[in-house]
């Protein structure tokens, strides 16, 4: 059996807590399995930074100075982008496994988690095709925050939708007063969210239940989905994996895992994330992160998010979209794209933006 070491560097407590916790809890869960099919027996080196941005340098910095080649972990681009001159100094790979905004390729990083073009380039152009004129804009003061509803911004202008509003909340702050009263004055008839964790929730429990405008986000998972109550019913995500997605062997499994029971996009793409790099390593025959990164690319996987093949060059993983509506506490599958779509981290092949007399997307409508 293969034995090896691994680095997970997750949030399990602080601001967005939840998702840590989630993301952590599919990295145990491989690990299990790994030992469980005589696959491999992986040692975590476990890390929480408690979303303290300083935190993760100097954590990953301990990890890889013991002699650990490999870390699976981040959730904000912050927390990203404060690890990757670690890992350029002393030479690791960072896999990463959640959505974020595009516009990076790094030689010490693997991404695992949604690319824009995979979450908001296809719900934008979705709403866009049902006929939009008004729509506020909603963020974490951070680069997620910045970087997503830039691309919101230039996708709605350019289409002819009017921007009525656009704020930004400090990470983790819950005081959303001024955002939900220019929201009522200005009426707007989308939202596009892009907060996280506690600032996320009291948004959306702040906005009023009837005559809400529609919220739409690339976030939102079933891995904080408990702390919203109804706050969140009828919001439209986007991301490469939803609970109701099955397989439902795993999603009963995950939910012995997971702290909340359920089973996200951070947990399932974490799984992914350690099992293909377990694959890796022992195709590889070794642990040295280039030829272990070679050997990731050399063949698609078979995940639980469906086929992911990683590109040598953007070194993102293609992953196949979804778009899904929560309802009564579930999502339901709106869209899905009808295979895995290769990243684009920096849009250089941008579809024309949609308009309502547009032909369908390369998301097809599920019944």
């Amino acid at each position: 059996m293969q034995k090896m070491d691994l680095g997970l560097v997750f949030s399990t407590s602080g601001p967005y807590a939840a998702l840590g916790q989630a993301a952590r809890a599919g990295a145990e869960m491989a690990i299990a399995d790994l030992e469980a099919e005589g696959v491999a027996r992986i040692t975590p080196m476990h890390r929480d930074p408690g979303g303290c941005q300083q935190n993760y340098e100097t954590m990953t910095a301990e990890i890889l100075r013991a002699g650990v080649a490999h870390v699976v972990g981040a959730i904000t681009s912050w927390s990203r982008k404060d690890m990757i001159p670690v890992l350029e100094r002393h030479g690791g790979l960072l896999w990463y496994p959640c959505p974020y905004e595009g516009f990076e390729s790094n030689d010490h990083v693997v991404y695992m988690g949604a690319a824009p073009n995979h979450h908001m380039i296809p719900l934008l152009d979705r709403i866009l095709r049902q006929g939009v004129q008004r729509a506020y804009l909603v963020g974490s003061n951070y680069v997620w925050g910045w970087e997503t509803l830039r691309l919101a911004r230039e996708r709605l202008v350019a289409a002819g939708v009017e921007i009525v509003g656009e704020r930004f909340l400090p990470l983790g702050d819950t005081d959303c007063n001024r955002a939900v009263t220019e929201i009522a004055s200005v009426r707007p008839e989308i939202v596009m969210n892009s907060l996280i964790g506690p600032s996320n929730v009291a948004f959306l429990r702040g906005l009023p239940t009837q005559d809400r405008p529609k919220i739409l986000s690339c976030n939102q998972t079933e891995a904080d989905l408990d702390s919203l109550g109804d706050a969140g019913e009828g919001l439209i995500s986007a991301g490469s994996f939803f609970e109701a997605l099955g397989p439902d062997a795993f999603v009963a499994r995950a939910a012995q895992s997971a702290p909340n029971g359920r089973c996200s996009g951070f947990l399932a793409t974490t799984y992914a994330s350690v099992r293909l790099l377990a694959d890796s390593v022992r195709r590889a025959g070794t642990t040295s992160p280039r030829a272990v990164f070679e050997a990731a690319c050399a063949r698609p996987h078979d995940t639980v998010l469906g086929p992911v093949a990683v590109d040598p060059v953007t070194r993102h993983a293609a992953l196949t979209p979804h778009i899904a509506a929560l309802r009564s506490g579930r999502f339901e599958i709106l869209a899905s794209a009808s295979a895995p779509i290769p990243a684009d981290p920096y849009l250089i092949n941008l579809p024309p933006v949609a308009m309502r007399t547009a032909e369908p997307s390369t998301l097809r409508i599920v019944q």
